[in-house]
């Protein structure tokens, strides 16, 4: 076998274990996970998954890197197509809406592992991290809200200010959420507010 037939074999198991470990998180949180439960739910040894991770810490940390680069992909790719600005602000809005929802119908969400893990870890990699996922995030609306000033749909002053508006908005919601406070029309109201604000 060569050795990049052995690369991509390696990184399609890689992966297999992130996806089945990213279950396990949404259900379990990260505090609560071992590594017992990701070699169960990845069914393989554990001498296997030792091949590619040391610890639980460090499959939630590429977990969650993987996540902050791919999670608003679809939102970032209809941008570069030039949608009406009002429909890519609503598929955005929707998206958020869903995830909110999702995890509390059914607790499946990595919101609680990540606030589990930024509150226990707290080194500069673990920094870098925080900040790229609220980078990212804050890219992506800055990419629809200039969608909307390029359209000549909403003003360009104080964008900046809005993006951190909205990044207020989502987390505030989210820790609702994780208490299983968080409405659906608390969700609806917030977001109607927010979008007065732009026009």
């Amino acid at each position: 076998m060569s050795d990049k037939t052995l690369t991509k074999k390696s990184e399609i198991k890689k992966l297999a274990i992130l996806n089945n470990a990213r279950k396990v998180f949404s259900k379990k949180g990260f505090s609560a996970v071992t590594m017992q439960d990701i070699i169960e739910a990845c069914g393989i040894s554990r001498g296997g998954i030792y091949l590619y991770f040391t610890s639980v810490d460090d499959i939630f940390f590429e977990t969650m890197t993987q996540r902050s680069v791919h999670q608003f992909d679809k939102i970032r790719e209809a941008v570069i197509k030039q949608p009406s600005f009002e429909q890519i602000l609503n598929d955005y809005l929707v998206e958020h809406k869903n995830r909110l929802l999702n995890h509390m119908a059914n607790g499946c969400s990595l919101l609680r592992a990540m606030y589990e893990y930024s509150f226990t870890h707290h080194s500069d990699r673990d920094r870098s991290l925080k900040q790229k996922q609220v980078n990212a995030t804050k890219a992506t609306v800055r990419s629809i809200l200039d969608l909307g000033v390029k359209q000549g749909k909403i003003d360009s002053h104080d964008i900046k200010i809005i993006a951190d508006n909205f990044m207020f908005i989502i987390e505030g919601m989210s820790i609702l959420a994780l208490t299983g406070e968080l409405k659906e029309k608390q969700i609806d109201d917030q977001f109607e507010m927010f979008i007065k604000k732009l026009f």
